[in-house]
């Protein structure tokens, strides 16, 4: 009986021993989960991280690479848009049905692909001593004006319309003048006039860019002195900026009385202040290849103002060009030292003319001494 009781004693202790082991080993279990989790978490945050600063160093040298390429890559760009610009205006001629021509005759010129430069020298029926100054100074003659084409891509024409009277005394001097000299364009569907310099540019720039591909299409009056040499290399440095306007930019008053000598008409166009927006003097300015075939295609819906330099400045305006600032195209003869000053500084003036005068004062008796002046 002793024996059989100390076994009922002995059964519960041992049942409680095991339940305490049990949940012990529950708890350590518990426990060694949490520690799993938590070990698991801080891998994946420093696997992130790590992740991160890679993504981070990935782009800091991806950019580095980018700055050391950067110039090459905007170059790039840059050459993309003269490209895409030129086949918009090349597509948009094709449209209006303008087709280059370069027909053969007595006052063309046989210089093999594109010209550097056109200039017309404006002039009229009675300014035949005009031309022949300009012959005798800076503007080349015969074989030697041949020679200027040739060799240096420089075209130079007198250019004039025809006379209200067609056929008529003042168009057979031009054509007989020009029989000898071969030195002219006649626009033959222009009719000289006063006031119709405009409505001239337009027919210049259409019937020169027919006859000649040039880089540039210079005006000049047929009472200013140009130096050829260094207007070539003036024109040289802006050669591979697609849209060019260079002269001698100005602004000023919008003269509305009919009394005055730049009267404008249509004055009240320019607003309360009456002033001109920037644009180059009348007496020498130039065009780069696609301004001019732009005024050509377009000339029929170009509007003419009063004043030529006014009317070319409009036409250029809302256009994405380069204007060009160049002090060198309006040199004065009668500024004390001015020709000597750019002379030098190693920059010759390109152009002399007197403001106050339109032109070069008193032209045919000055225009040779400008040769050893300026």
């Amino acid at each position: 009986m002793f024996r059989s009781s100390g076994m009922r004693n002995r059964v519960p202790s041992i049942t409680a021993k095991s339940s305490m082991t049990s949940l012990i080993m529950i708890m350590v279990s518990f426990l060694a989960c949490f520690y799993t989790a938590g070990r698991l978490w801080e891998d994946a945050e420093v696997r992130s991280l790590l992740v991160g600063l890679s993504d981070k160093h990935s782009v800091q040298e991806s950019g580095l690479k980018s700055v050391d390429e950067s110039w090459r890559m905007l170059d790039c760009k840059e050459t993309q848009k003269r490209l895409a610009a030129l086949e918009m205006e090349v597509a948009a001629a094709r449209s209006q049905g303008f087709k280059l021509k370069h027909p053969a005759g007595d006052n063309s010129t046989s210089y093999k692909g594109r010209l550097h430069a056109v200039i017309g020298i404006y002039t009229s029926f009675g300014n035949r001593p005009r031309r022949d100054s300009i012959r005798k100074s800076w503007m080349p003659t015969g074989d030697q004006l041949k020679k200027l084409e040739a060799e240096k891509g420089v075209v130079i024409r007198f250019i004039v319309g025809r006379s209200a009277n067609r056929g008529d005394s003042w168009d057979k001097l031009i054509n007989e003048e020009n029989n000898k000299t071969s030195d002219f364009l006649i626009l033959e569907n222009h009719v000289e006039g006063d006031g119709e310099v405009a409505r001239k540019t337009k027919f210049f720039l259409s019937t020169a860019v027919e006859h000649w591909d040039a880089d540039f299409y210079v005006k000049v009056d047929d009472d200013v002195f140009v130096n050829i040499e260094m207007l070539g290399q003036m024109l040289a440095t802006h050669w591979d900026k697609p849209r060019v306007y260079v002269g001698c930019m100005k602004a000023g008053e919008v003269f509305s009385e009919p009394n005055q000598r730049w009267y404008e008409p249509e004055w009240w166009k320019f607003g309360d202040e009456k002033s001109y927006f920037r644009h180059a003097t009348g007496q020498m300015y130039g065009l780069s290849r696609a301004l001019a075939q732009y005024v050509a295609i377009n000339s029929a819906i170009l509007h003419e103002y009063s004043n030529e330099d006014v009317s070319v400045g409009s036409w250029m305006i809302g256009l994405d060009v380069d204007h060009i600032d160049e002090r060198r195209l309006c040199c004065s003869s009668t500024s004390e030292g001015l020709c000597e000053k750019w002379r030098y500084i190693g920059e010759p003036c390109i152009a002399v003319y007197d403001p106050e005068c339109g032109g070069l004062c008193d032209s045919v008796n000055r225009m040779s001494a400008m040769q050893a002046r300026c």
